[in-house]
């Protein structure tokens, strides 16, 4: 016998979507809102670059640890590292054999859990602790601890990664992944750690005339439309509407200090910034500034 003839009914829970689709432009646009949470404001996210940093060896990497442990209980960090050299080399090969973007995705998460895994030695006397993604909603445990959690970057895409908008390389890739967790987590700054005193207008290496920038709005770097980039430009496109993370920091980490001055929200290497203003003229960018 049907239901409806049992004395069954369908049971309505009252809710904003309960007869929405939510693929409507004005139902998503109801939705918008600043008032999210911070789940762990006092925390820094700090990502150690693989190719700038790790691949260096003990002289550009011990130095750097030092300073991360000297800042041990003055602030929260939550640490993560990229695969450097390894990543270009496997990504070569992948390509060579014609691998999909997912592929490729799926290679470097291997090749950036070796990189946390050193890190962890160096760390591990002093409370780091090696967290894998599985042990995400842990990591508030590991820092009341007092420890140090070391994360791998890439984001869990794997197969599912979006094709890219140029070439075969994945568009969200490690900067973009830890950015992600300073976001959804509401974090105090996102620190990237480079070998350069920040970004420049140019490459550095390529073009010793180019200006390093202080200080600029991310939408005016977006609109720059720079031909190189020191972070993946998928970190600007997406922080252009974050609605946390609206502050990163890029800083050279072969200068002893700079880690403990961004910490200490000084101003060095680069600072980019969501502009939230609502005047029309956009921010200039401060170029030719020495970031300190």
């Amino acid at each position: 016998m049907p239901a409806h003839k049992k004395g069954f009914s369908r049971t309505h829970i009252k809710s904003r979507f309960m007869r929405e689709s939510l693929l409507g432009k004005d139902v998503l646009s109801s939705t918008d809102t600043n008032k999210q949470i911070a789940v762990l404001p006092d925390q820094n996210v700090i990502m150690i670059g693989g190719k700038s940093i790790i691949d260096k060896g003990k002289k550009a990497v011990y130095p750097l640890v030092e300073e991360i442990v000297e800042n041990k209980g003055k602030h929260g960090m939550i640490l993560s590292v990229s695969g450097g050299i390894r990543v270009r080399h496997s990504y070569s090969v992948g390509l060579d054999f014609g691998l999909p973007p997912g592929g490729l995705s799926m290679l470097v998460s291997g090749i950036e859990e070796q990189n946390a895994r050193i890190l962890y030695a160096l760390l591990a006397k002093h409370g780091g602790i090696r967290m894998t993604r599985e042990h995400f909603e842990e990591l508030s445990m590991y820092i009341h601890a007092g420890m140090i959690p070391i994360m791998v970057p890439m984001p869990p895409h794997m197969y599912w990664e979006k094709p890219p908008k140029v070439g075969n390389i994945p568009d969200y890739g490690p900067d973009f992944g830890i950015y992600m967790v300073s976001e959804v987590l509401g974090t105090r700054s996102m620190i990237y750690i480079k070998d350069q005193d920040g970004l420049f207008t140019e490459d550095p290496r390529k073009n010793p005339d180019a200006e390093l920038i202080g200080k600029i709005s991310v939408q005016k770097l977006l609109e720059m439309d720079l031909n190189e980039l020191i972070i993946e430009r998928s970190v600007l496109e997406v922080m252009a509407r974050c609605r946390r993370s609206k502050k990163i920091y890029i800083i050279n980490g072969l200068v002893r200090g700079n880690l403990t001055r961004a910490l200490n929200g000084e101003k060095v290497g680069t600072v980019i910034f969501k502009d939230e203003s609502k005047s029309s003229v956009s921010v200039a960018a401060d170029v030719g500034g020495n970031g300190k």
